[in-house]
């Protein structure tokens, strides 16, 4: 399939790599690049619906399950290799954050071997608190 690098996916992109640390919904990009003065035309929400797919497809962005009735949430890969750890995603604040991959293969190896579960690791995603938000005792699991 063929890849177009156009003006409104550029900024996109560039919205999603000033904030590298957090998983966005499609409504919280649109928001963001509105009321950010570094994009002077964001493009608009139904443009960023049809551009994520094909940033995840690229492997530019990875895509986060929303669950229980909650949106998708899309975060810039970085570089960093995402399919050789598990992701942990803070409910309070809405950072996502990489465990390491020697952590990572530890739990995995633990399932296989006490279940026999093979993890998917490029898609695993724990859910709870960072410790900011832990330690603001703001927020419940």
């Amino acid at each position: 399939m063929a890849t177009y690098n156009t003006q409104q996916k550029k900024e996109l992109m560039d919205f999603l790599k000033k904030h590298p640390e957090r998983a966005y919904t499609i409504d919280d990009i649109a928001e963001g690049m509105k009321t950010d003065p570094d994009f002077a035309n964001p493009p608009g929400k139904s443009t960023i619906y049809r551009l994520m797919p094909g940033l995840a497809e690229e492997n530019l962005v990875k895509c986060f399950s929303g669950g229980r009735g909650t949106k998708a949430s899309y975060q810039i890969i970085g570089g960093e290799s995402c399919h050789f750890h598990i992701h942990l995603k803070c409910t309070g604040c809405g950072r996502l954050l990489h465990m390491s991959d020697e952590d990572s293969r530890f739990i995995a190896d633990s399932l296989m071997r006490a279940d026999g579960f093979r993890l998917d690791m490029g898609r695993a995603t724990l859910f709870g608190l960072c410790r900011s938000c832990a330690e603001k005792k703001e927020h419940r699991i």
